[in-house]
């Protein structure tokens, strides 16, 4: 398996209904995530709009992560501060889950954003998927606000950590 950056000639539509796969337990529970019925349109339109990492294994793409720029537009403060990049679009595929694929993204995508100028890394995720909530929470992450997106059907916390000093 390897991690590398989205390519434009990548298969979207494949990669679209990998996050599918992936947010099924999540659409299971009642929790609609773009990612749980997005097209491929949105799907590469979220891929442009940041710096997307893949994870393939032989020529299937089983994982991926994007990172986001500051955003002054903003609605939420922490994705307005100039030195926090925030990721989204985050998901392997449920036959690589328990391998590491969802580590190794994670990782390239911090050390990018570090390169970038990034100091905090911030995401949003449905306040009631406490199991997600408290994984980010293992991995340094703290709530710092909340918020409801007008494409989603539950409340989401924002959750911001420190990765560069």
């Amino acid at each position: 398996m390897i991690i590398r950056s989205w390519r434009i000639d990548d298969d979207v539509e494949a990669l679209t209904h990998m996050l599918h796969r992936a947010y099924a337990p999540l659409a299971a529970r009642g929790l609609r995530y773009g990612a749980t019925h997005q097209a491929p349109e949105a799907t590469r339109r979220r891929l442009i709009g940041g710096h997307a990492f893949v994870a393939q294994s032989g020529i299937r793409l089983v994982g991926t992560i994007t990172s986001y720029a500051p955003d002054p537009a903003a609605t939420v403060q922490a994705y307005r501060e100039s030195t926090t990049y925030h990721f989204g679009q985050f998901g392997v595929d449920p036959e690589f889950k328990g391998r590491g694929v969802g580590r190794a993204l994670y990782a390239a995508m911090v050390d990018d954003a570090i390169r970038r100028g990034a100091k905090f890394m911030a995401l949003d995720t449905a306040a009631p998927a406490t199991d997600l909530i408290a994984l980010y929470e293992r991995w340094g992450y703290s709530v710092v606000e909340r918020t409801r997106w007008d494409s989603t059907n539950y409340e989401s916390v924002i959750m911001q950590r420190r990765i560069a000093p």
